[in-house]
Order: C-alpha cells, then structure tokens, then sequence
C-alpha cells in the first residue's frame, strides 16, 4: 500500500509562513524543464520558477552531471582547506560581474549572503546603521528579516537587529511623493540622502537594495536612480550591497539586474538562479575596495558549508549554461512578448492596475478600484486566513495548471528563462481568463 505522503507531510514537517492546521499538501512526484507533475498525474507550467529561482527549470542533465562528477570526487571539504572547483567559481563570478570585484564568501541561501554583505560592511565602515527598503524582502535571518520592509518583518519578528532602517522605494505606480518621473527629479533617491544625513552620515554602515523588487511587487527603478544612489554613497562613504538573490541570473534579461543602469555596487549577493536551486548556495561578491580591507582586517564570519564542493559544482556549471546556452538573450527575447501580451491583458481588465517587469519576470498589480487604485489586497491581509483577491486568480490558474505565486496585491510571473514564446503566450492566455475573479471585485 502506497503511503500517504500528504498526510506525512503535514503531520510531521514544519511548513514555512503558515499556521500548519490550514496548511495543504500536494506531493509532487516529478519535473522537467518548465513543467512538474503532482501524484496524480496532472501536469502544470512552473509559471514563477517555485519560488523565482528556478531559473533554467528542472533536471537538467548537465548541471546534473557536474554535481555527480564532484560527488565523485569529494562530496565535502571544511571551508579551511582548499577545493578546485571552490576556486574556480569564485574566480568565474569575478569575471561576469559589472564591475571590479575580487572576493566572495560562500553561504548557503540568499538570507546568509545578505547577512554577510551586512557585517563586510560594518567592518569595512566601522559604522552600524543600515538602510534598506519598505518594499523589499531580504531573507529570513536575524539581520535579513530586519531589513525585509514586508509584513514578515512586523508580524512578530520585532524588534529586530540594531541599527536598520527603512528608506522610501522607487514605485513610480504609488510614488510615495505623489509626484512623476521625470519631474520629480528622483526625490525617492534624494530622500535616502537626506536620511543617511539626518541618521548621522558617520553612523551609516550601508545600503542594502534590491535592483529591481521582486516578490513584494517587481519595482523597476526609473532611469537614472541607481546612478544618483551610487554618488550618495560615494558621497558619505556608505557600502552599497545589491541583492540580487532574486533578481539575478537572467531573470531581467541581464546576468545581473543591476546592469540595466551604469553603476557599480561594492557588494553583489545571490542565491537562487546561481544554482538554479540544484543545490543550496549564496554568494557575497566583494569589490575591489573592500576585498582590499580583509587582506589585513579580520573578516569575523564562517559556517560549515561555506564553498561546499557539490554547490559549487551546481553554479559552475549553471554559469557554464547561461554563456553556452544563451539563456540571457533568450530571457531578452521574451520581455517584448511579455509586454505587448500584458499590456493587452491590462486593457481587458479593470482589475488591473499596472504591469512592470522586465526580461522574464513580471507583475501584474490587481486593485479593486479603477480610479482610486485602491489594491486588491494589503499588507494587513498578507497573514489573514481565507484565500484574498489575488490569492484567487492564483488557485484558478492553478486549477487549470498554471502555477505562480503572488504576493499582497501582485501576481509574480517568471517562467525558467528556458521557456518559449508559445509556452509565455499559453500561460498568459490563463493569465487573462482567471482575471475575471479579480474583474467581478473592482469598481
């Protein structure tokens, strides 16, 4: 007799961000390229890559096999000793990086990198406040979920680390200034300015900012914001860390997000697409300057995977596909099928207040209220129980075997970057026949 592994499940593994007596279970059995299959057999397009990190989809046989190769080898080696294929994808991230970078630490997920990032800066400064932003989510560790803006720092979490702050965001759709761009000549960059003056500029350690948002809502900056931000940290002598857990690897159509704007960051920290999630991995990418600083100074920070072999087989080798496969430029490709089918999407529906993105991750923000934009869902609703707005349109899609995930008010769309235009274009038509739900609830 088959055992319930459902029930298994819910009987005995914690699940994350849930109360466990309304979680549900649904085992999946397998998966392949951009689609999984559950235990009963239906299949389903992997429409936010899990959890946006899935990058170039499932079992794909030469990430596989490099993993299998360093298995052979050695599984494990202590961070203390060396490891060839460590070395190799340190050196390979140097060379794909924007900019003058020397030295990563290894972790193992995105949370620990940005934690990392945190402390290198802190040294390197001497200073202890960090500002981050209200619109963000940076992990869930000590410092990370300090620094998350989102309701998963608030609810319970607090207080938190020492020292962090929370800056304005650049959400053009909600300026928080009530202004447009380009008149308002970047008031959400100058407004953190004015905040690392009023905090003491001597007392701010460093920026952490995700290029572009992903998961509370795929915030693209205006032109010309990351440039003003790299002079204000210039300015007062502030790190700037750029998370690019999420956003990184393609995901934007660049290797790094942050390359859609001429400036570079003194930390890159990343996960998720590095790996493809093959393997759990987080890297912190020091530059120049501040890989300089630990060559005499203490970098007081470690941890027993640090640079474990296997995960670093798995992002060698995802690096290795990227280049060889041209994944970027296919992620590229798709961004103009993206937006001309959304846009197409946004005047059919009343629900449908704003679509962002670029490359091949995008939001679709559903509001409740065609004139005023009031958003279908809000923060305060982030934990309540029963399925809101948006958490509707997702069951229906998944009822009809689209999968993505959303969160507040936006639906998060960022299929593996593998995906065709037929495969973008079937999945969106979903897309486009669920907002209905979100239709009947707008003014």
């Amino acid at each position: 007799m088959e055992e319930d592994y459902a029930q298994m499940e819910k009987n005995y593994v914690m699940r994350t961000w849930a109360a466990q007596r309304n979680v549900k279970v649904l085992p999946i059995k397998d998966a392949e390229g951009a689609y999984f299959t559950d235990i009963n057999d239906k299949k389903y397009m992997d429409f936010s890559s899990q959890l946006i990190a899935a990058n170039y989809g499932h079992k794909n046989q030469k990430v596989n096999q490099a993993i299998i190769d360093q298995l052979n080898t050695y599984s494990y080696i202590a961070p203390g000793l060396g490891a060839p294929i460590r070395a190799k994808l340190a050196k390979k991230l140097t060379e794909i990086a924007p900019g003058n970078y020397r030295k990563t630490f290894f972790s193992t997920g995105g949370a620990e990198a940005n934690e990392g990032g945190v402390k290198a800066a802190k040294y390197y400064t001497n200073a202890f406040k960090v500002i981050s932003r209200y619109t963000s989510y940076h992990g869930a560790l000590g410092i990370s979920i300090s620094l998350t803006g989102d309701p998963r720092r608030y609810t319970k979490n607090e207080p938190g680390y020492p020292g962090v702050l929370h800056a304005v965001d650049p959400y053009c759709y909600r300026c928080p200034f009530k202004m447009t761009y380009p008149e308002c000549n970047l008031l959400c960059a100058e407004a953190i300015r004015d905040q690392i003056l009023m905090e003491g500029k001597d007392t701010v350690a460093a920026l952490v900012l995700e290029p572009i948002v992903g998961s509370n809502g795929v915030i693209v900056p205006p032109p010309g914001y990351y440039e003003r931000i790299r002079e204000i940290c210039d300015e007062f002598d502030v790190v700037w860390i750029d998370d690019e857990v999420m956003a990184g690897f393609g995901r934007f159509g660049k290797m790094f997000a942050i390359e859609h704007w001429d400036a570079s960051p003194d930390i890159i920290t990343m996960a998720k697409g590095l790996t493809g999630t093959y393997v759990p991995l987080g890297a912190t990418l020091m530059s120049d300057k501040i890989s300089d600083f630990f060559e005499d100074n203490i970098y007081v920070h470690g941890a027993t995977y640090a640079g474990h072999p296997l995960a670093c087989a798995a992002g060698l080798a995802s690096i290795k596909l990227y280049e060889e496969e041209k994944l970027i430029e296919n992620a590229q490709k798709l961004e103009p099928v993206f937006e001309k089918r959304l846009n197409e999407i946004k005047e059919d529906h009343k629900s449908v207040g704003d679509v962002r993105g670029k490359g091949c991750f995008w939001g679709v923000e559903l509001i409740k209220d065609s004139k005023t934009h009031e958003p279908a869902s809000t923060r305060d609703e982030k934990f309540a129980p029963g399925p809101t707005i948006p958490g509707r349109v997702q069951q229906e899609c998944f009822k009809n075997g689209i999968f993505f995930v959303q969160m507040i008010s936006t639906l998060l769309l960022a299929p593996p970057i593998i995906v065709s235009k037929e495969e973008v274009l079937k999945g969106l038509d979903v897309v486009d026949e669920a907002l209905k739900i979100s239709d009947k609830e707008c003014k």
